[in-house]
């Protein structure tokens, strides 16, 4: 990322402007000799101090960038407040050093449109999302004509799980900067998570009617109408993408995870052109993704495993996950609530029950929720994020819940959760709160956890398998790290049902797809909900799953469906055969 940093040069010395220059042209090794030579004239300038901090930023050396950037912070604190240094250091990823620079200069301009937006962000990138979300709307407020405010603002709300209020945001930005197509993908692909799948498709067009030939349109486009059902024109709007930017990689993952790669006749030949030209890791393993589904359309299963795993490679190396974080994160989970007392939660009888259908991921959350979203008095509301940001801001990681903390944990949970419609029953599909059963079973008396299990080669190998684009769920891409990821997910399991012993309703997806007639009424009893027909159709369901098992959800319950995994026994059968049996 270039750096334009032309305020933090003076006219202490002559060489100092040429030392920008050089900045400016990407020269970062020769900006560092110049100014390291500078500094012996001038060892307290916080420029030359930037541009040496800014330039080993650039390459690569973390420890020179730390040492110089920290000491250009100091000695700023010292002169004159000005804007260019934190803005800077926020744009590099450094945004703790930016913050007393912000803060020093707003308190001699405080209305600074663009010290506030610079000081919101830097708090965003904190993770001090309430404050950032403060900070930011004072800058629109002293900035109203700035559409990058508007963004800013927006993007805060959505990190704080208030999407209406970040459709909002975007649509001012809209308004202000008619000619700029960021607010329209920002909103749509907003719109696509919360479930407005109509709303989202006709600001798509309004966008393609503006923009045409945009890649990015034209594939969210695509993923829309797939959402909607209308496939043939997904499939067509597809191959539009394809014609229009060849190199639009996700296109080819979303179409191949979506539709019969044969649908395209030529879909293979596109792919090798694009790999020949030797593409970024990024799009290198999206068109290896689409290859596998090509191969495992031919029942190629020996060359489709060959390219699963050098994609997952290059997926596990981009995502920077880290197993050893994730374990020391559900032990200190077990820490937190092995003594967490029974609370006097405030839970008026009128609110909404939230029912959390979690577990691991690709285990039958989506089935499950879409036969429990047929009943009459539930509200499927899909995969939200919506605890994990509200543990996260509120800073509930780690002692104990008190009753005030988790009755403000419940209502400004519920807060997001109704921000678009509310009824008696409401689903939240995220798998990955099973981590967070403790806050949930803590905070909120009333709601149900239902905990979709899969036998655990089928479900690993599922995982293993599929393209996600959250770098939380790194990983699947990993054999070793895919092992260890479900043994303490059992683990915490096992312990979650000891704590709280009558909180989890356990579905079985095996048992679920051979005997729906038997298991599915028991869950809704298990549920509190009385019996209604409804709930044994699922795929007659009027509601959108937004996630990869929406093609299985639209069909009739089958049993085949748990049994993908054994295709590929001659080629995964050795790490499989390491998961348990399935209980």
């Amino acid at each position: 990322m270039r750096q334009k940093l032309s305020g933090v040069s003076t006219n202490k010395a002559s060489d100092l402007g040429g030392i920008q220059s050089l900045y400016d042209k990407g020269e970062f090794r020769k900006v560092m000799f110049r100014a390291q030579k500078a500094l012996k004239v001038l060892p307290d300038h916080v420029g030359l101090h930037a541009l040496i901090g800014f330039s080993a930023q650039q390459l690569g050396d973390a420890h020179a960038a730390e040492s110089f950037l920290t000491k250009a912070a100091q000695l700023a604190q010292n002169e004159e407040a000005a804007i260019e240094l934190p803005l800077g250091l926020t744009k590099v990823g450094r945004p703790a050093l930016a913050v007393p620079l912000f803060v020093a200069f707003l308190k001699k301009t405080p209305t600074h449109a663009a010290a506030l937006n610079g000081l919101g962000r830097a708090l965003l990138a904190m993770g001090e999302v309430e404050n950032a979300i403060a900070i930011l709307g004072d800058a629109l407020k002293h900035g109203a004509d700035q559409p990058a405010y508007a963004m800013d603002l927006g993007e805060a709300f959505e990190e704080s799980g208030q999407q209406v209020l970040a459709l909002e945001c975007y649509s001012i930005a809209s308004k202000l900067a008619p000619e700029d197509v960021g607010p329209v993908l920002r909103a749509a692909k907003l719109m696509y998570a919360l479930g407005q799948l109509e709303t989202g498709l006709e600001l798509l067009e309004h966008g393609l009617s503006l923009w045409p030939e945009n890649a990015a349109l034209l594939s969210n486009h695509a993923s829309v109408l797939n959402a909607l059902g209308r496939k043939a024109d997904a499939l067509a709007q597809w191959r539009l993408v394809m014609d229009v930017a060849p190199g639009y990689s996700i296109a080819y993952c979303n179409f191949a995870n979506s539709q019969k790669p044969s649908q395209i006749a030529d879909f293979e030949d596109r792919i090798a052109a694009q790999l020949k030209r030797n593409p970024a890791p990024t799009d290198a393993l999206k068109f290896g993704f689409a290859k596998v589904a090509v191969h495992e359309e031919r029942e190629e299963y020996a060359d489709a495993y060959r390219n699963l795993l050098a994609a997952n490679a290059l997926r596990f190396k981009e995502s920077r996950f880290n197993i050893d974080t994730e374990t020391r994160l559900i032990e200190g989970l077990k820490r937190q609530f092995i003594n967490q007392p029974v609370l006097d939660v405030d839970e008026p009888e009128d609110d909404p029950t939230p029912v959390f259908i979690l577990g691991m991921p690709r285990a039958g959350s989506s089935l499950t929720e879409t036969i429990i979203g047929r009943h009459s008095q539930v509200v499927q509301k899909g995969e939200l994020d919506y605890l994990a940001q509200v543990v996260k801001q509120m800073n509930l990681l780690g002692d104990p819940l008190e009753a005030k903390r988790a009755t403000q944990l419940r209502q400004a949970y519920l807060t997001r959760l109704t921000q678009t419609g509310s009824g008696a029953f409401i689903t939240d599909k995220m798998p990955q709160n099973f981590r967070l059963i403790g806050h949930i079973a803590t905070a909120m008396p009333k709601a149900r956890i239902v905990h979709v299990h899969r036998d655990p080669k089928a479900c690993c190998w599922s995982n293993f398998r599929h393209f996600y684009a959250s770098d939380s769920l790194g990983f699947t891409n990993d054999v070793e790290s895919l092992i260890r990821y479900f043994e303490i997910y059992q683990d915490l399991m096992a312990f979650w049902r000891q704590r709280f012993p009558d909180r989890i309703i356990d579905v079985d997806y095996e048992a679920l797809v051979r005997d729906p007639d038997t298991q599915i009424p028991n869950l809704i009893q298990a549920l509190g909900l009385e019996w209604q027909e409804a709930c044994l159709a699922p795929q007659d369901s009027a509601n959108v799953v937004r996630t990869a098992s929406q093609e299985q959800v639209r069909k009739k319950i089958y049993k085949g469906s748990a049994d993908g995994w054994r295709k590929y026994e001659a080629q995964a059968g050795g790490w499989l055969s390491r998961l348990p049996d399935h209980q």
